[in-house]
């Protein structure tokens, strides 16, 4: 758990970033860009998330709120997206994934990491589910089809799941899992597409691994009551299967 000078250390930190990030010229008071305050305010609702001063429902919702709030196009110029999109380029199966820009600073100074996904036509981000970590996706190009389920159990082998979202989403929407809600996700890009990601490991930093993710065989799924009984994979099966 983070102290109160923990959370004010960050910050601190968070707020020296946004200065490398600024890109105009010097002025008596630093206009904001959207790259600022998109880093300022996730930063933040992450802090409080960690220091256990918000719930995650009540940062999950704190994103969403903010989110709308923000002009995708500006975020997106201020970020370098077409810079960083022509790097990652598209992997022939699977993903590839890029760091945010944040200048001269380290990201270990954020209580989240940011990381842009590529995803081309017809690849996916394979089904899986989390431990002790949450992340948001805003779809920064392109459009996806994205299905979520709830994580009720989890096995050596197998995960039971409870299915919560099944849609479509398109540039400028937001996702965002929980640690039980919509913990299991699986993208589909429906066209070659990029997500800009939140990524927030090590949530009781008491728990060793700081982070698990669990890959699921979903086409295999079985019925199990009202819930669905799905096996877990290797990354090697999964990728060969859903990547």
């Amino acid at each position: 758990m983070y102290t109160r000078r923990d959370l004010l250390t960050r910050l601190s930190a968070a707020t020296a970033i946004l200065a490398v990030i600024h890109r105009g010229h010097a002025m008596a008071t630093p206009v904001e860009t959207e790259a600022s305050k998109w880093l300022k305010k996730t930063d933040e609702l992450t802090a409080l998330l960690r220091g256990e001063a918000l719930t995650v429902n009540e940062w999950r919702d704190g994103l969403d709120a903010f989110n709308q709030k923000l002009d995708l196009n500006d975020l997106l110029h201020d970020l370098d997206f077409d810079q960083m999109a022509q790097e990652a380029g598209f992997a022939a199966r699977g993903v590839t994934t890029v760091k945010v820009r944040l200048g001269d600073r380290d990201v270990r100074d954020l209580s989240f990491y940011p990381k842009l996904f590529a995803v081309d036509r017809g690849r996916a981000i394979i089904p899986h589910g989390h431990s002790n970590m949450v992340s948001a996706h805003l779809v920064a190009s392109g459009r996806f089809h994205l299905r979520q389920y709830d994580q009720i159990a989890l096995m050596d082998d197998a995960m039971l799941v409870r299915p919560s979202f099944d849609d479509e989403v398109v540039t400028g929407d937001l996702s965002s899992i929980g640690e039980a809600k919509d913990n299991v996700h699986w993208f589909v890009a429906l066209e070659p597409s990029h997500t800009l990601d939140v990524i927030v490991t090590g949530l009781d930093a008491r728990r060793d691994p700081s982070y698990d993710i669990y890959n699921l065989d979903m086409r295999a799924a079985e019925p199990d009551g009202q819930l669905l009984r799905v096996p877990r994979l290797g990354v090697a099966d999964a990728l060969a299967k859903y990547g």
